[in-house]
């Protein structure tokens, strides 16, 4: 029985090949978009999933005056011991060296090996195991990280560093980082295969920083007042521990602590959240994943849709085949079950033609997709099961009306042509009416989306950010941060002297790029005593000329060996209590006098609103090179030679690597360029989906009215006339559409612009574009489907009357 629906299926499929051809295309299209998002939240649900307790692993993140901070001050866990309800915790503190290096001493007077740019590397103790459980191949956790100088590498990094080694053979090899810091191999961890948010290769023991002064400066280790994310303390409660009273007890040990803000909070956030908080530098929001899958339903909506619309178009067509079936004995279930398996085969073809285009997609979406995801993981057990239930799923939700509709015809009927309006036939009209009008609402949406998200971008782009950025060069001094041999001076007045630049300067991060460096500045004033975290920058006194950033008030910084005088922004001047700027001018912060107020500039993307900002001058953190050019490109090539050149003199073992700032500011919108591309993807879809139901229909309307058409050819109608009569009940559904999908896109972009500081205005325009465009693709499907009915010589259909 089953292989005789199949060969019935494969005739009817057959006999309706243009039909089927849209519902195979229309539905592949839907399930491969499907398919592509499933896998990205798959892949993106998976991290840090197989991690044992995991539900009672949190990170300690911080909170001030208008920042959140997924890390917290260095002494913040060494003051926590007598806090209960922690069962284990682990501090981990990243390797803070731009472009780590790697030295593997090969004895017998050979050169060492070197290793440049290595990273993944974190400071901490046993009890990181604990929490993160790895396999052991040499050593353990209770020994490997205990004591100092001890260093428990990935598998992977042992092969790299050790080559000729087996793994047990490079237990007590002395690795050296950054030239200064001898290290012992002391434990060996199998590679992590599992997606992960804690994917460190190699661990060296925290115990190293304590047992030395220049290792604690460098770390900070003392310092209450800084707050930087690659230190995470990181938890796992006892069982039956609540978050709350072990976050009560932290900030009641901390609060009042000298040296930290007074609005200085800590809360646990949980280890399942880690991946989904973008304000703690998580790697994807979950509403994403929550819209990404909304997005996927109602393409594959739209396909159904289509389905569902073409086979109640063509149930006056198969009235006849179906009355005859009933006469014949068969029943209603028979009806529906062979209904259905016709579903299922289109459903089943347009899934493996989804297969096919499904790493072509993932391929042409590579910039949007996660680092991790590939083609090969269409292939995964759970991907097939997922494709199967889709295969059910979307049969029955295609199938199933259109099924019930052909089992209510009346054969008794057929013969006087009422089995369609016996049927309910005015009422299908009204369902693929009302279903096309959807089809045309969620494709307009997602076009005014688009319109939307490529106008906020565009006007993000064009805002001043308060500081020059074209024309701009970056690149670092890839050393030892805190022990710098002199050469970086050397390399300065090198590049002073190139023609082609127009000014340079040494300090560290240029005004929006970099991680959020904050610090705790205090304010003590009579009445007053405030500590407040701000931003910071540092360098030589070029910065604030070469960046084009005005000073409102006051005087630049002077060179000093310490940072004894500050420059504030704006809003920091406000925050601290003086309505004009050269009124902050003269007082004093922390320890020294505010000698200047800048102008406000952005720290970050336009996102956000600016924050409070110190300058300061400090040698000390002088390590990039920041390169204003002449405005003309014309110079450039020849001034990116010659500083190469410069380099490579006083830096021969370092490669030389650039950036231009406003590429490096283009990133910041990356995600919002991701959502373009992504509604713009959706919205092509959609409207190809819909454009195929559309001419679907337009054919069935044309094959119903053909008689129709050639009679009123014959009385003198003009092919402009045949369009427009075929067309009028689809352009007002298409305009039903817009009217609806409006307030719908409206709500929808007001809602997604309230997450920025600065939104660009919803002009009326943007709307009227997106009615426009679809209205014009509609007419361009119609009039290519009805026009060819029109040219159609009359004679050949009134010939069969």
């Amino acid at each position: 029985m089953p292989f005789t629906n199949l060969r019935r299926s494969l005739r009817s499929l057959l006999r309706h090949k243009i039909f089927a051809g849209i519902n195979i295309l229309g539905l592949a299209i839907g399930i491969s978009t499907a398919l592509v998002i499933y896998l990205i939240v798959q892949y993106d649900y998976s991290f840090d999933r197989f991690e044992p307790d995991r539900a009672r692993v949190y990170r300690l993140v911080t909170h001030g005056d208008g920042f959140d901070n997924a890390g917290l001050p260095v002494p913040v866990p060494r003051a926590l011991g007598s806090v209960t309800g922690i069962e284990r915790s682990a501090f981990l503190m990243g390797v803070i060296y731009f472009g780590t290096k790697i030295t593997i001493p090969q004895g017998n007077g050979k050169e060492p090996v070197v290793f440049k740019k290595q990273d993944r590397l974190v400071y901490t103790d046993g009890n990181y195991f604990s929490i993160f459980p790895r396999e052991w191949l040499a050593g353990g956790p209770a020994v490997s990280l205990k004591d100092p100088h001890q260093l428990v590498l990935s598998e992977s990094l042992v092969h790299r560093y050790f080559p000729s080694l087996s793994g047990n053979e490079a237990l007590g090899k002395v690795v050296i980082v950054n030239d200064s810091i001898n290290m012992v191999v002391s434990g060996i961890v199998k590679d992590l295969k599992a997606s992960t948010d804690f994917d460190h290769a190699a661990f060296l023991s925290l115990a190293t920083i304590a047992t030395s002064k220049g290792l604690q400066d460098q770390y900070q280790w003392d310092e209450w007042g800084s707050t930087t994310s690659v230190n995470q303390f990181m938890l796992r409660l006892s069982p039956g521990v609540t978050a709350t009273a072990v976050e009560r007890q932290i900030n009641q040990t901390l609060k009042g602590h000298k040296g930290l803000d007074s609005k200085f909070s800590a809360s646990l956030q949980p280890l399942r959240d880690i991946h989904f908080n973008l304000g703690l530098e998580g790697k994807v929001d979950k509403s994403t994943l929550v819209n990404l899958t909304l997005l996927a339903v109602f393409i594959l909506l739209l396909g159904s849709i289509n389905f569902i619309n073409l086979s109640t178009a063509q149930a006056s067509e198969r009235a006849k085949e179906i009355g005859m079936r009933k006469i014949l004995g068969s029943s209603k279930g028979q009806l529906i079950t062979r209904s259905i398996s016709e579903t299922m085969l289109l459903t089943t073809i347009a899934t493996f033609l989804s297969l096919l285009v499904a790493p072509l997609l993932i391929r042409g979406f590579s910039d949007f997709m996660p680092a991790g995801l590939d083609a090969g993981r269409l292939w995964q057990p759970q991907v097939l099961l997922f494709l199967l239930a889709l295969i059910v799923v979307m049969s029955f939700l295609s199938g199933l009306y259109p099924a019930l509709v052909l089992t209510q015809i009346k054969p008794l009927l057929i013969t006087r042509n009422t089995a369609l309006s016996t049927a309910g036939g005015n009422r299908r009209v009204w369902l693929r009416k009302t279903l096309t009008v959807s089809q045309f609402v969620i494709a307009q949406v997602l076009i005014i989306g688009v319109l939307v998200v490529n106008n906020q971008i565009r006007f993000e782009r064009s805002q001043d950010m308060g500081f020059r950025k074209d024309a701009i060069i970056n690149f670092y001094e890839m050393v030892d941060l805190f022990h710098s041999d002199g050469r970086k001076l050397v390399l300065l007045n090198k590049l002073r002297s190139i023609p082609e630049i127009q000014n340079v300067s040494l300090g560290n991060s240029a005004p929006a790029i970099g991680g959020w460096m904050t610090s705790t500045v205090d304010f003590k004033e009579g009445k007053k005593d405030q500590h407040v975290i701000v931003d910071f920058r540092n360098g030589d006194t070029n910065y604030l000329s070469l960046y084009h950033i005005p000073l409102l008030a006051g005087r630049n910084i002077r060179p000093v060996d310490s940072p004894t005088e500050f420059l504030i922004n704006e809003t920091l001047a406000r925050n601290l209590g003086f309505r004009n700027p050269g009124d902050a001018v003269g007082h004093l912060l922390t320890n020294g006098p505010i000698v200047g107020v800048m102008a406000d500039f952005h720290l970050t993307s336009v996102h956000k609103a600016i924050h409070p900002a110190i300058y300061t001058y400090d040698s000390k953190y002088g390590y990039v090179f920041h390169i204003a050019l002449y405005p003309s490109s014309n110079t450039w090539k020849s001034a990116i030679a010659k500083m190469q050149t410069a380099w490579e003199q006083v830096y021969p073992e370092q490669p030389f690597e650039y950036s231009f700032l406003d590429q490096d500011i283009a990133k910041f919108y990356a995600e919002d360029e991701h959502l373009s591309q992504l509604l713009t993807w959706a919205a092509g879809v959609s409207i190809l989906i819909s454009c195929l139901g559309l001419l679907g229909l337009v054919i069935f309307t044309a094959n119903q009215r053909t008689k129709e058409i050639g009679i009123r050819k014959v009385l003198g109608a003009s092919v402009a006339q045949i369009i427009a009569l075929l067309s009028k009940d689809f352009v007002r559904l298409v305009a039903l559409a817009f009217l609806i999908a409006v307030p719908v896109a409206w709500y929808g972009a007001h809602r997604w612009l309230r997450d920025f500081a600065y939104p660009a205005r919803l002009g009326w325009w943007l709307f009227a574009i997106g009615g426009v465009a679809m209205l014009v693709i509609s007419l361009l499907i119609l009039s290519i489907r009805a026009g060819r009915a029109a040219l159609a010589n009359p004679v050949n259909s009134l010939r069969a009357e």
